[in-house]
């Protein structure tokens, strides 16, 4: 009886300088860090306001080879969703996009299920200085009463703001690695094509352009009309369906064509965003996103019409690297 009584004490004593920790220690926290990443807006922007960026510069996702995750919602946009599933070193929980100010600040809601279930906020804010971009990035939220009480015995600030440093440090690399895309305002020039236009699935892209494009060049040229630069007019682009609604194009002056199977498409004159891209057709999401970020900040989600100018013949030049692009955005 005198050992339990003895332990009861105890047990007594600990409670109670737990619960007057727990009065004593803060209930708010906020861990962030800071750093220069030398690019520009539009560069960082893009990688920290995606989901998919954001999976390769995160400091917790090497952590399990085999983590499951789960993205919902427009990527880039408010709503969009962020889920992952793996071991005990990385947990299970979800980022939900809450707020975007482009080129701005980006703040997401933060849910925790395990090992802990939590309710926090994160954060990223960027602010331009002397030869880029200062990204601050952290999280913030509360501990309820008494277990708040642990933030007496733990700097959860230099814990947690390693993790912040190392992926803050990642976010560097691969922003200052990334191609930077110049984008300006220019005048297009009307033209007139001879054009098919479909509906094309993602996979079926390629084999769509390469057979019409030798055959309306091949349809101009028989009648005397000069082909210039072919062209892919991207009305609508459907990643849910995996397809575009596209027109092959190629602009001729001269002489009218008329081919079966074709129409004329008269593309009229207008302002638009150009990016002059150079590499692989496959990797021509960077300059994409580059742009999604520039029209952000404009105040515009999506162009109206995108067209692809394809100025190098990749069957004539082997190097991808000199295979240049020109991307046009259209917004009204």
């Amino acid at each position: 009886m005198k050992v339990l009584k003895i332990i009861g004490i105890i047990v007594t004593v600990l409670v109670v300088l737990v619960l007057v920790a727990g009065i004593i220690a803060p209930k708010k926290f906020d861990i962030s860090r800071s750093m220069v990443i030398n690019t520009s807006a539009e560069t960082v922007f893009t990688n920290v306001s995606h989901f998919a960026a954001f999976n390769q510069w995160n400091p917790w996702s090497k952590l399990d080879s085999a983590i499951v995750v789960k993205e919902e919602g427009t990527d880039g946009a408010v709503g969009a969703k962020h889920s992952w599933k793996g071991n005990s070193k990385v947990g299970e929980g979800s980022m939900t996009i809450t707020k975007i100010e482009p080129s701005k600040s980006v703040e997401w809601a933060l849910d925790f299920i395990k090992p802990f279930e939590g309710h926090n906020q994160a954060y990223l804010n960027m602010e331009a200085t002397d030869g880029g971009q200062k990204i601050t990035w952290g999280m913030k939220g509360s501990m309820p009463f008494p277990m708040n009480a642990m933030m007496l015995f733990m700097n959860m600030d230099k814990e947690g703001g390693k993790d912040y440093e190392e992926g803050l440090a990642n976010l560097k690399v691969m922003c200052e690695a990334a191609p930077e895309f110049a984008i300006t305002e220019v005048d297009w020039v009307e033209k007139n094509c001879l054009a098919i236009r479909e509906v094309v699935g993602f996979a079926d892209m390629s084999k769509f352009f390469g057979q019409h494009y030798a055959k309306m060049f091949e349809a101009i040229a028989k009648v005397g009309a000069k082909p210039t630069t072919p062209l892919a007019v991207f009305y609508k682009y459907d990643e849910k369906a995996m397809n575009a609604d596209v027109a092959a194009a190629i602009p001729f002056v001269g002489k009218k064509v008329l081919a079966k199977g074709y129409s004329n498409l008269n593309l009229p004159a207008s302002k638009a965003y150009l990016i002059n891209y150079f590499g692989d057709y496959q990797k021509m999401k960077l300059a994409y996103d580059a742009m999604d970020a520039k029209l952000k900040t404009l105040g515009k989600e999506n162009p109206d019409l995108v067209i692809e100018e394809y100025v190098t013949d990749p069957m004539n030049v082997k190097d991808t690297a000199k295979w240049n692009t020109k991307i046009y955005f259209f917004v009204k």
